[in-house]
């Protein structure tokens, strides 16, 4: 019999999460309405699967992620809020949980058929880091590169007989990282990317067209199962560079301690010495120029 823990603070939406966990009578469902209750619960027992709510009298259902994932391993989390959000989500999402649902009126069906999906999913840990980095639903992060071509109203796509450029990022593009990522982009460098460390973009040029925000969903998640280091194996990190083969060509991340990421794009022919390089070089440019437009 799986066993479901609900974390939910306000009476209203335990009532609606109750009404459609009812659909599932197998379930052995225990609920919590405070922090404390739900870390007090877990201790005490095992749990398959967990619901929690983005907003709880004495916290957030983000902060007590790592407590459930370390004393349940294996629960399947999921995040349920009262107002859709974009950093919610990709938090949750970035730190093992495994959906986010909005409530609305269709809870009572949704609910039910998230829960039995990451109950039915594969709990290796490989399969676990898939499924965070390729998240079930798609959110609304800007996308720079679309925003760029109607900015300067240049649809004609590269290779099409005209000679590829930088493209620039959104108007609000600090000018100073701005004119820093477009000199990065020559030779075997295809794009650079400067994010968040929620992944939301800060700057972007590229040769062509990439999908940003795919881009920095995948490397907002890697830095976050970065951190995990420190909270599973001890080990603190306070800085990477990682290289990881991609078609036709090599992505490299790294991350300004506490403030950005930074990713790369080259080609296949690059050396890895001077890839790792370039990244080092990219990452000190951006965070001077960074600095110079504060």
């Amino acid at each position: 019999m799986p066993r479901i823990l609900v974390v939910e603070g306000n009476e209203s939406a335990a009532d609606k999460v109750r009404d459609s966990l009812r659909a599932r009578p197998e379930w052995d469902v225990v609920e919590a309405a405070t922090l404390m209750d739900a870390i007090r619960c877990a201790g005490e027992d095992n749990f398959d699967a967990a619901v929690l709510d983005a907003e709880m009298p004495d916290g957030s259902g983000l902060d007590i992620l790592d407590f459930l994932r370390i004393g349940s391993p294996g629960i399947r989390i999921l995040l349920v809020s009262q107002e859709p959000s974009e950093s919610v989500a990709f938090h949750a999402l970035s730190h093992g949980a495994g959906d986010y649902l909005v409530m609305d009126a269709h809870l009572d069906q949704e609910l039910p058929r998230r829960i039995d999906a990451l109950l039915a999913a594969d709990n290796s840990p490989e399969s676990a880091l898939v499924q965070t980095l390729t998240p079930s639903q798609r959110y609304d992060f800007v996308n720079v590169i679309a925003e760029a071509q109607d900015q300067d109203g240049d649809a004609t796509p590269v290779g099409a007989g005209k000679k590829a450029k930088p493209k620039p990022t959104t108007a609000d593009t600090p000018p100073a990282l701005r004119k820093a990522l477009d000199k990065l982009v020559e030779g075997a460098t295809r794009a650079v990317a400067v994010f968040d460390l929620r992944g939301k973009t800060i700057g972007l040029s590229a040769a062509k067209e990439i999908d940003a925000e795919g881009l920095g969903f995948a490397v907002g998640t890697l830095h976050g199962q970065v951190g995990g280091l420190w909270t599973y194996a001890g080990i603190k990190p306070t800085g990477y560079s990682i290289l990881i083969d991609v078609d036709n060509g090599l992505l490299g991340i790294t991350a300004i301690p506490g403030t950005y990421i930074v990713a790369l794009s080259m080609d296949s022919a690059t050396n890895r010495k001077k890839a790792l390089d370039k990244l080092d070089q990219a990452a000190r440019e951006a965070y001077n120029a960074l600095s110079d437009d504060e």
